[in-house]
């Protein structure tokens, strides 16, 4: 939810409704892709995410999508490739997305937490 609550407030106009019948190529795909996020599909999510990353790997939203794609991996139960992709978010995060790095690193905890009990 805090993540949901950043995003509202840093990037409200990706939102909207009408958003993938004016939107450019990569924000329309990054919209699909947060709306299935948000309805808890992670499949579809997570196929999302992987179209965005392998087409606009340049863009600034480059590592927020990756921490979207590994909680997608960790909600199916790929807690591996999760962790995997956890570790990229906090080496690719620099300046502006050091709070990616920090979910990053709290969400990796929270799964290794869990394998000790």
């Amino acid at each position: 939810m805090t993540v949901l609550f950043f995003w509202l407030i840093f990037c409200p106009n990706s939102w909207s409704d009408d958003a993938s019948s004016s939107a450019p190529p990569a924000l329309d795909t990054y919209n699909k892709a947060v709306r299935f996020y948000e309805d808890k599909h992670w499949d579809e999510a997570k196929d999302f995410f992987h179209q965005y990353l392998a087409e606009y790997s340049d863009t600034p939203l480059y590592v927020t999508c990756l921490y979207y794609l590994a909680y997608c991996y960790q909600q199916l139960g790929d807690k591996g490739q999760a962790i995997l992709l956890y570790h990229k978010v906090i080496d690719q995060a620099q300046g502006g997305d050091a709070f990616w790095s920090d979910m990053a690193q709290k969400r990796i905890d929270e799964m290794l937490e869990g394998q000790k009990q």
